[in-house]
């Protein structure tokens, strides 16, 4: 009988060493390659050719000495390996390699304009142009380059002066990218654009500096600039920043040179909408949208936002006229299914309050948080709608076994998680609907729960919720849970939500880690936990994470009064925000639909919803809202006790 190390983790009994030696000897022949032992490496190699990240070794082998190889040697790998992505990352790294030594020949004979090159090749590539004569083509290409509205890298520069040494960089263009970059708000791009601004085009272009960066100062401001295309679209774009801001000074600095500037009239209805939206979110200045003159019932994003007014202040008679004027498809959201039931249901005519609980009644079969409060006013269980695929272990086994596959599991088995996901995202490219179902139950099997997690939702498999929503780093979370005296059905939803379960994410705003702390945030709890953190790549690591994530939202839990849809909102928006919003005199519905940032509201529905979610994968009977949490609003039994 064979032992237990026989087998791999897919459970194939193999007769040739583990899958565990095979991995130790690739770590052997790595660090060989990367401590330039390169006879050791091509005596020892054979050994693992029939290793699924045996093409790995020769690339690194190859970039370890890029220098020392030829065309042959380059076109050899990837006519080889041309299934992975090495091949394409080999010839970038190579192309690359070429430009720094100067061989401008052999680059061009080896650059392909139709494959997904780097932007440091791309210039690269019009400057080996220009160096081999064909100088058209170059600064046709450098011209492309250069009126971006995002920098380029330094290994454009060379190209870029060829460029501007040859008259290429006109007022006009110069201008055109300024004004991008502006509008992309990528200022610090916009203040080094500044020199190649025409002295004529100066004092334009620091007025849109100045009407971006800023609006506010726009209602005193003593030029609005020429009456030309290009000033009114300057003056626009000022009112339009403004109207985020101050949409009461928006208006007025609107009514003022509208009859002074000749604005098409799409562009001033245009900004009257914006406006508008922005004045029916404050009920302060909500009666100044019937100075608007433009029709008021004309754009949806104006009508909704009078809609949420509306329900806001609890008027439903004028809610309902309201989401009466939404288009139909939009009156057919969930969203809106649910507000038209909910209003219809507090009607005193028996016809209305029939219409609202059929309108109840088939939103309940939805697994959604608008169909989970349906289901909670009829007191209906929640339907949950899980039809997991079938997929059998023929074919789980089956996509396993193929050579992408193999590589990205063996890379993330290794810990390298961006070649890991590099490799699945290039195999899993293309892959049909039950390919990706089957993908996903691999992923799972693995414990790779982001990737089982996206390749569900790029399948759009939205009823199978096993893949979906696992169970991943439960005992952590338990752990977590115990310690903070939180649900921890509701600590699992946090996670799902922030990251998918992705141990390394990152976010924009520098967020990081499975629950997405911030890294001031994160040192602050572990200070307090008596937990060191001596750099940020420790909060990729999930026990951390978890431990200091849950210990936060254990905070947040405990501020606001044990109420999880609040500690939600303060853990996506910022306690401060949460405890500014807040309006006891409103239902928990009108709250949580009006809450002033689209992305909270999405997420505290989300979390909610997950948070049911798990507490059936776990056996708990925990409902979609507490009953204590719907005392700290108005009305708490408002929803459940229905005519």
């Amino acid at each position: 009988m064979p032992s237990f190390a026989s087998f791999n983790f897919s459970g194939d009994q193999r007769s040739e060493e583990s899958r565990y030696e095979q991995r130790e000897r690739y770590k052997t022949l790595l660090y060989q390659i990367k401590s330039n032992q390169h006879s050791r490496y091509e005596a020892n190699k054979s050994e693992l050719v029939g290793y699924p990240l045996f093409p790995y070794l020769e690339y690194q082998s190859l970039i370890h000495r890029l220098s020392r190889q030829t065309p042959a040697d380059i076109k050899a790998f990837i006519d080889q390996y041309g299934d992975t992505p090495l091949a394409s990352q080999l010839l970038q790294n190579w192309l690359y390699s070429l430009a720094k030594r100067g061989d401008w020949k052999t680059f061009i004979n080896h650059f392909d304009g139709t494959t997904d090159n780097t932007k440091e090749n791309t210039c690269f590539h019009a400057y080996a142009l220009w160096r081999n004569g064909r100088t058209d083509e170059a600064l046709e290409i450098a011209e492309k380059l250069w009126v971006v509205a995002y920098s380029q890298p330094d290994e454009c520069d060379a190209i870029f002066k060829v460029w501007r040494d040859n008259n290429g960089l006109t007022p006009e263009i110069a201008w055109r990218r300024y004004e991008s970059a502006i509008m992309a708000n990528e200022i610090t791009l916009a203040n080094y654009l500044e020199r190649f601004i025409s002295r004529e085009d100066k004092n334009t272009a620091a007025r849109l500096k100045r009407f971006h960066v800023q609006p506010r100062r726009l209602p005193t401001e003593n030029n609005y600039g020429p009456d030309t295309e290009l000033g009114r679209r300057i003056l626009a774009h000022g009112i339009e920043r403004l109207a985020k801001r101050d949409s009461e000074s928006a208006l007025r600095t609107l009514k003022k040179v509208a009859g002074q500037y000749q604005f098409d009239p799409a562009t001033l209805t245009n900004l009257y909408n914006i406006i508008g939206v922005r004045l029916a979110r404050n009920l302060n200045t909500l009666p100044l949208l019937e100075e608007l003159p433009i029709d008021l019932t004309a754009d949806q994003n104006l009508v909704e936002a009078q809609l949420l007014t509306h329900i806001k202040q609890l008027n439903w008679n004028s809610a309902l006229v309201y989401l009466y004027l939404l288009p139909d498809e939009a009156q057919q959201s969930l969203r809106w299914q649910y507000w038209q039931g909910r209003i219809l249901l507090g009607s005193g005519s028996p016809a209305d309050i029939q219409q609202g609980r059929d309108i109840f009644q088939s939103l309940a079969q939805e697994r959604s948080f608008y169909g989970f409060l349906a289901a909670d006013a009829l007191e209906l269980p929640y339907s949950y709608e899980d039809t997991p695929e079938t997929i059998t272990h023929e074919q789980v086994h089956a996509l396993e076994e193929t050579p992408g596959i193999q590589r990205a599991l063996e890379l993330f088995a290794l810990g390298e998680k961006t070649r890991a996901r590099r490799e699945w995202r290039f195999t899993t490219d293309g892959f049909s609907d039950i390919e990706l179902r089957i993908a996903a139950r691999v992923a799972e099997k693995w414990g790779w729960h982001e990737q089982a997690i996206r390749a569900m939702i790029t399948a759009k498999a939205w009823d199978d919720l096993t893949p979906r929503f696992p169970l991943a780093y439960q005992d952590n979370f338990v752990a977590g849970a115990r310690t903070e005296d939180i649900p921890l059905t509701w600590s699992m939803a946090i996670a799902r939500q922030e990251s998918a379960f992705m141990p390394d994410a990152r976010s924009s705003a520098g967020a990081i880690g499975l629950m997405q702390l911030m890294p001031a945030t994160a040192r602050q709890v572990a200070k307090e936990k008596g937990v060191s953190i001596r750099s940020n790549n420790e909060l990729t690591d999930p026990l951390t994470n978890i431990k200091l994530g849950t210990a936060y939202l254990g905070r947040m839990f405990r501020r606001f009064n044990h109420n999880r849809i609040l500690a939600s909102a303060a853990y996506n928006a910022g306690p401060n925000r949460v405890a500014k919003w807040l309006d006891p005199t409103l239902p928990l519905d009108v709250w949580i639909e009006t809450i002033p940032f689209a992305e909270t509201r999405n997420y505290v529905q989300n979390v909610l919803v997950f948070s049911s979610i798990y507490s059936r994968k776990l056996n708990q009977d925990i409902p979609l809202i507490f009953a204590h949490e719907r005392r700290d609003f108005s009305n708490p039994e408002l929803s459940l006790t229905l005519p």
